[in-house]
């Protein structure tokens, strides 16, 4: 993550970002029509988008105009609902490195290969060489929790995962640098005034304008704490994520009294 990037969603997106974020993880249509006015999206759109979905196994119909989504037909949106408590994933560094070996799989099998890539790259994994991808082995559980993790998200079943060590110096260098860490600092540090430029906007904006700018601002930061790659201490200080996670908690407190007012006020 250089940037904090503002895009605007998808019918797709914004459907399941409504039924996320909301406590009941169930809308009627209607709410979900409304939620896509103030952001622009045409009602036929938010239909489409549900049609699909359903089809996809994505979410479910729980009555008569009513859907709610299915965690398991969601494994990045999973990874997204608990970005808040990112960091309760370290652990201890002891200077091991989880690897994976892809040289087996596909690049032909475009889709396959796409959910691969997605996988390791919100896992935080980077390429070393061609067919080795490698992370520090710092979070909790271990290799045996990230191939569960992996796996969730679309990692390749040709793949290996296992625990390098002993590296020698200019390699285990080499992986630290990996990462652009002032890179990813430097952005932490902007987000977060731009998260605080929002927050100081949104009590003087109407309710929709209010709710839009949430929305846009709010998706696009946890965006990118979602892709930290939980680096240890050893090679990039937290303080910067951590302040920015922090604010982002409270602003999304504030977003979400908003999404409520207007679709189930």
């Amino acid at each position: 993550m250089h940037e904090i990037e503002i895009r605007e969603p998808s019918a797709t997106d914004l459907v399941l970002d409504l039924l996320y974020g909301l406590p009941e993880r169930t809308l009627p249509v209607q709410a979900l029509a409304r939620g896509a006015e103030v952001m622009g999206i045409g009602t036929p759109s938010v239909r489409v988008a549900l049609t699909r979905l359903q089809r996809q196994g994505r979410i479910v119909k729980t009555e008569r105009g009513c859907y709610a989504v299915l965690a398991e037909g969601n494994p990045v949106y999973d990874e997204v609902e608990h970005w808040f408590e990112k960091e309760s994933r370290l652990g201890h560094w002891a200077g091991d490195w989880l690897v994976v070996q892809d040289a087996a799989v596909a690049r032909s099998e475009k889709t396959a290969w796409r959910h691969h890539a997605r996988a390791l790259s919100l896992s935080g994994f980077r390429v070393l060489a061609a067919g080795i991808n490698v992370r520090p082995d710092n979070l909790a559980g271990g290799a045996p929790a990230m191939r569960a993790a992996l796996s969730r998200l679309g990692m390749a079943s040709a793949s290996l995962l296992f625990v390098g060590r002993e590296f020698d110096a200019d390699a285990a260098a080499r992986m630290a640098r990996l990462w652009d860490v002032p890179a990813l600092q430097s952005a932490y540090r902007r987000a977060l005034a731009q998260l605080e430029r929002s927050q100081a906007k949104l009590a003087r904006m109407a309710p929709d304008a209010g709710a839009r700018e949430a929305m846009l601002v709010g998706r696009a930061i946890i965006r990118a704490i979602v892709r930290d790659p939980l680096l240890p201490e050893a090679i990039m200080d937290p303080a910067p994520r951590r302040a920015l996670i922090e604010a982002t908690r409270a602003y999304q407190l504030q977003a979400r009294g908003l999404w409520v007012g207007l679709l189930l006020g």
